[in-house]
C-alpha cells in the first residue's frame, strides 16, 4: 500500500512539473513572438480668441520655441475685426500612449494643423517630418521600460507626447 502511494505521488509530480514546464516554454514563446503596437495620434492646433472689450489680451510672455502663440489686436491674423485677439498652440490630440516592452511599435501621426512637425523620440534614435494631410509612420521595438518623450521640436515646448513602456 505505501509503495502504490509512493509511486501516485511520484506520478502526480511528474504531471506538475511536465504542466509547469510546457506553460514556462509556452510564455516564453509567447515573449519570443512580439505582439505589434498600432499607436495613432493626431497633430492639432488649439485655437481661441476674444475681443478687447469682453477679456484684456493677455500681455504675460509666453514660452519660446513656437508652440504657444498669441496675436494682439491689429495683428493680421486678426485684423477682421476690431479689438479682435487670439491664442493658440500645438498639441498631440493625446499626450500618453503605452506599449508593452518587448512589442513593435507601429506610431501613426495625422497632420492635420500646421504645413509640417519635425518628430523626435531620442531614447529610441527615432526622427520624421508629419505633413498636414498626410500620415506618419514610425516603426521601432519598446526595448526598455519607462517614460520616453515624443517631441515636436517645430513647436516646442506644449507640442509633446509621452510614451509609456511597461513591463507587461
Amino acid at each position: 500500500m505505501g509503495k502504490k502511494l509512493w509511486v501516485l505521488a511520484a506520478v502526480a509530480v511528474g504531471v506538475v512539473a511536465v504542466g509547469v514546464a510546457s506553460v514556462a516554454v509556452s510564455d516564453s514563446d509567447a515573449k519570443a513572438t512580439a505582439k505589434t503596437r498600432m499607436i495613432y495620434m493626431s497633430a492639432v492646433e488649439w485655437k481661441g480668441s476674444s475681443n478687447v472689450s469682453k477679456e484684456a489680451y493677455p500681455t504675460a510672455p509666453l514660452p519660446k520655441g513656437g508652440g504657444y502663440e498669441s496675436f494682439p489686436p491689429g495683428h493680421p491674423e486678426v485684423a477682421s475685426e476690431a479689438g479682435k485677439w487670439a491664442v493658440e498652440t500645438y498639441r498631440f490630440d493625446t499626450a500618453v500612449v503605452a506599449a508593452c516592452k518587448g512589442e513593435r511599435v507601429v506610431l501613426k501621426i495625422f497632420g492635420v494643423n500646421a504645413k509640417s512637425h519635425e518628430i523626435v523620440i531620442p531614447d529610441f534614435d527615432k526622427s520624421f517630418t508629419v505633413y498636414r494631410g498626410q500620415m506618419a509612420t514610425s516603426v521601432f521595438k519598446a526595448n526598455k521600460v519607462g517614460i520616453f518623450p515624443i517631441t515636436c521640436i517645430t513647436h516646442k515646448p506644449s507640442h509633446t507626447a509621452d510614451l509609456v513602456v511597461l513591463p507587461c
